[in-house]
């Protein structure tokens, strides 16, 4: 039987997107009868990075991601690239070129017989920026799989309140949720996701210098159970990010019928599709207006129509296309 090779290094980061993409498509692969094979380097990932023999042989090899370091060393190995976004490209851009970045994707795409992507937007965005040379392309949509046992986290405000979850990185541009709130005094704000970065240190000190820390809470990192808690609780979702390959955390609340807040850009609008509502940019005054109206609009039909919708967002469909795949190959 044919051998396959699937990159899950980034299993090592269970609650990162990445983790979670190869978590539950290992779940469906486990079952498939199929000759599949998991590639976790470890401690030797630095090492396999610079000497490709170490990557064991295969006959097909799945990068599940556009910066995996590793590449099969024969030439007789299919290669399947999967392109989430190209965030590194644009966020590099900013202090560079980006050229380095753009030589080393490009050679990705070139040794890769196959490329999907997990978004329309990501895949024109990649026809834009790289050669692609009649490569056999696909877009394939993530998965949604938030369980059903929820938790009820330490930290629960009083009142109604709004939710939103993310890495907080300046990408996501969740600071400009601090100056919208100032606007909605009956509403407070949680922000769920990991804090390492000096940004969020500064959204903190923007908090407490605006006397905000009883309406607007960064709680760090939260399990599946109280984010679903989070889901089931809040008034809306509301997700100002500026860089999206997907934007998984979109799908969830559209499967639980929550009012969506968006921004207008990248995948978003995609994924979110015509029911939710979009900031046309990031003034409070507008952001406000954005969201009264839409909630004064929101109504059960329209709740309806986002969890139908959410159901095109499904890891047992995801899987079987990329099994299907492993099989053409």
């Amino acid at each position: 039987m044919k051998k396959i090779l699937i990159d899950f290094e980034k299993m090592k980061d269970p609650f990162s997107g990445l983790g979670q993409f190869c978590a539950h498509l290992k779940v469906h692969f486990d079952k498939s009868g199929l000759n599949i094979h998991y590639w976790r380097p470890g401690k030797f990932k630095k090492l396999a990075k610079k000497i490709p023999l170490l990557l064991p042989s295969c006959d097909v090899y799945h990068a599940v991601h556009q910066d995996s370091p590793f590449m099969p060393w024969s030439k007789k190995t299919r290669v399947i690239l999967t392109i989430h976004d190209l965030n590194a490209l644009y966020e590099q851009s900013q202090f560079g070129s980006g050229d380095f970045y753009k030589r080393n994707l490009q050679k990705k795409i070139d040794r890769a017989q196959f490329i999907t992507f997990i978004s329309e937007f990501t895949k024109s965005e990649v026809e834009r920026n790289f050669n692609l040379a009649g490569k056999r392309c696909e877009v394939i949509y993530n998965g949604i799989s938030l369980g059903e046992k929820a938790s009820k986290p330490s930290v629960v405000p009083d009142g109604k309140f709004l939710f939103t979850v993310g890495t907080v990185l300046p990408k996501k541009n969740f600071h400009v949720l601090i100056e919208m709130m100032k606007l909605l005094p009956d509403y407070k704000l949680i922000i769920a996701g990991t804090t390492f970065h000096a940004y969020a240190k500064d959204m903190l000190y923007k908090i407490s210098s605006e006397r905000l820390n009883d309406r607007i809470f960064l709680v760090g990192t939260i399990n599946e159970e109280e984010k679903l808690w989070y889901y089931r609780h809040a008034c809306a979702f509301i997700f100002p990010s500026l860089l999206e390959g997907f934007g998984l955390p979109v799908a969830e609340a559209m499967s639980l019928g929550l009012p969506l807040f968006l921004s207008d850009k990248t995948s978003l609008p995609e994924i979110g599709g015509e029911d939710a509502y979009y900031f046309k940019n990031f003034d409070p005054a507008h952001m406000r207006d954005v969201f009264l109206e839409g909630m004064a609009i929101f109504d059960n039909e329209r709740a309806h129509r986002l969890i139908d919708r959410s159901t095109r967002f499904d890891w047992k469909k995801a899987a079987s296309s990329y099994l299907k795949l492993y099989g053409t190959l």
